[in-house]
């Protein structure tokens, strides 16, 4: 049968079908309104509980709330959700305020650990029970386990109190410009510290003189090149790190295209002991107070500052020192050694109202130069000839009285130890009253200088002992008694100084500080002595000691009556002396201990305050 002949096909049998489609079309039109009435619904409840959350937590937070006692935290939680008419009546609507700490993983997602007796972050979780849709209410009609017709929403905020004030002190961590004489010196200086040998050029000094570095970049890149865990500062500063891994990152930090900074690292890389893995902490260069956000961290450091610090800390771990030829310093008749005591601590941040005067405690602002020891090893032969002759004189007179002068023997050499402690600062206070007067105190003294002059033991001084003891005294001539000869004690010259300088010391006060991620600005200067290089030459300028007879016997006369002969010794070696020191002093103290940080003479500081760095912030 021909399907236009099929009863099916009739057209009689077609009525109604456009009835029936649009029912069904209806149907599905009202059900999609449904859902999208409940979603919008359930959607914009939700919202309003975010909205609720957050303005909890932030409130929470910038007013200081705490978990502990009074629980100010819940309540002030509790006062925002009420204004933002979200009033806890009945089980139908929960608000829980909890307080904690927040952490960074290695995903670098944030995570919140509830602990009452901390404030580092508030949390706040509320919740409302609504009906679930109409949709579902209908389907509950006609299902023998319905699904339950209410839901209960529910949002999370957590937020971090505003910061606290900022302040960072840095002090000394830069040079002006090295011309090829300072390269050489810095380079025997440098790769004598570290053990090893440099071959940095003047410009590539120079690349490190002029270069800033910030901070923060540089510790989450270098937590990234340790597998550190991300954010949490404190531990990275504590960890031991190569000394190859920091110099490696802080290449990385830079620009690539600044050719002579990536150069001079790659020299400072090629030293032996840096390659063998030799590992220090950064937090013997880097103050930071506990608990301090990244913001304090924002920081730009001068490059050649950073990397002294690196050189400083591992050579202060080692029994390592530099050795500089006479040839580097422009002198002849001396060899000079180098050793690092104490690593300088180039910057210090935190909060200035947990600021104290103790220097060990862990919330203090505190930044140092390094303590530095030099030994030099004077040639004193050229007063062999006049030792010989006043010998030879004396002798004559002393042999009836069974006695003789000895004089020193070759090589008559002479100890000269300079020790430059440490110079220092330690913010005091400050104030926060508006920006555009605050202002930061910091106590401040220049290095207390150490000189010593006679028979020094070298294996106590290449050692990082506090103190030095008092040297011994260089004997140019003893008289002696008795058969076989022996000391007389009574009578004789020699080489004898151990004076200290004392150091200088204020309050330097920085007038509307620049804020913390700026340049530091101001940088103010403590000056000491500026006569301290003439001061200590003029200590040098009689420092033979005569020793007269104090027997009454007829030695002690005939001792006395040849005084003359002796002082006109004194005189002669007195002079010799002097001209050879004095030229010393000048290159040590310019030259030497400026390439290391310190300054015996003044001490630079630089300051940075911010009095309101941020306010609470939502984080979660």
């Amino acid at each position: 049968m021909s399907p236009l002949k099929s009863p099916c096909a009739r057209r009689d049998r077609q009525r109604g079908a456009i009835g029936l489609l649009a029912a069904l079309t209806m149907a599905l039109a009202l059900l999609c309104t449904l859902v999208v009435v409940d979603s919008g619904r359930l959607f914009m409840e939700k919202r309003t509980l975010q909205r609720v959350a957050d303005m909890a937590a932030l409130e929470a937070a910038s007013l200081n709330g705490v978990c502990t006692g009074s629980n100010t935290a819940s309540t002030y939680a509790t006062q925002s959700a009420t204004r933002n008419s979200f009033t806890v009546t009945d089980n139908t609507r929960t608000l829980t305020t909890r307080c904690g700490t927040l952490s960074t993983g290695s995903n670098g997602l944030r995570t919140f650990t509830v602990d009452a007796t901390k404030t580092d972050a508030i949390q706040v979780v509320v919740s409302h029970t609504v009906s679930r849709s109409i949709a579902a209410g209908i389907g509950a009609m006609f299902d023998t386990n319905p699904t339950p017709s209410d839901i209960q929403l529910t949002a999370v905020a957590v937020a971090t109190p505003a910061l606290p004030p900022l302040a960072q002190l840095t002090i000394n961590s830069s040079l002006a410009t090295v011309d090829s004489t300072q390269a050489g010196l810095l380079n025997t200086l440098w790769g004598g510290l570290l053990g090893g040998t440099l071959n940095i050029s003047a410009a590539g000094w120079n690349g490190l003189a002029n270069a800033n570095i910030n901070l923060l970049s540089y510790l989450n890149q270098l937590a990234i090149d340790v597998n550190a865990q991300a954010g949490n500062y404190t531990s990275l500063l504590a960890t031991n790190i190569s000394v190859k891994q920091l110099l490696t990152t802080a290449a990385t930090v830079l620009p690539q295209n600044n050719s002579a900074v990536q150069t001079a690292i790659s020299g400072l890389l090629s030293v032996s002991t840096i390659a063998s893995g030799t590992t220090i902490k950064l937090q013997d260069l880097l103050n930071l107070q506990t608990g301090l956000p990244s913001s304090a961290l924002n920081a730009n450091l001068n490059v050649f500052g950073l990397l002294q610090g690196f050189v400083q800390v591992a050579n202060s771990n080692s029994g390592a020192y530099a050795t500089i030829p006479a040839n580097v310093l422009g002198l002849v008749g001396l060899s000079t050694k180098v050793k690092i005591v104490e690593p300088s601590q180039l910057s210090a941040a935190g909060d200035p109202r947990l600021a104290t005067a103790n220097s060990s405690d862990p919330n203090q602002i505190y930044v140092r130069t390094a303590q530095v020891r030099t030994l030099t090893s004077v040639d004193l032969s050229s007063l062999s000839p006049v030792l010989n002759i006043v010998s030879g004189s004396l002798n004559t007179l002393l042999a009836l009285l069974s006695a003789d002068v000895q004089i020193a023997p070759a090589p008559l050499s002479l100890d000269i130890s300079l020790e430059a402690a440490s110079a220092s600062s330690h913010v005091t206070g400050y104030s926060c009253s508006s920006d555009a007067t605050k202002t930061l105190a910091a106590d401040t003294n220049t290095a207390l200088v150490k000189l010593k002059v006679g028979k020094i033991d070298s294996s106590t001084w290449s050692s990082s002992v506090a103190d030095l003891p008092a040297p011994q005294e260089l004997v140019l001539l003893n008289i002696r008694t008795g058969n076989p000869r022996v000391d007389y004690g009574g009578g004789g010259v020699g080489l004898l100084v151990n004076l200290p300088v004392a150091a200088n010391r204020a309050t330097l006060n920085f007038a509307q500080p620049a804020e913390i991620g700026a340049t530091p600005s101001p940088v103010l200067s403590l000056n000491g002595d500026p006569n301290i290089v003439t001061s200590l030459g003029n200590s040098l300028s009689n420092p033979v000691v005569l020793h007269s007879a104090t027997n009454a016997g007829l030695l002690g006369l005939v001792i006395n009556a040849v005084t003359s002969l002796v002082n006109g010794l004194v005189s002669t070696v007195t002079s010799i002396v002097s001209g050879l020191i004095g030229p010393l002093l000048d290159p040590l103290l310019n030259l030497v201990l400026k390439n290391l940080g310190v300054n015996i003479a003044n001490v630079n500081v630089g300051a940075n305050l911010s009095c309101h760095p941020a306010q609470a912030v939502l984080v979660i």
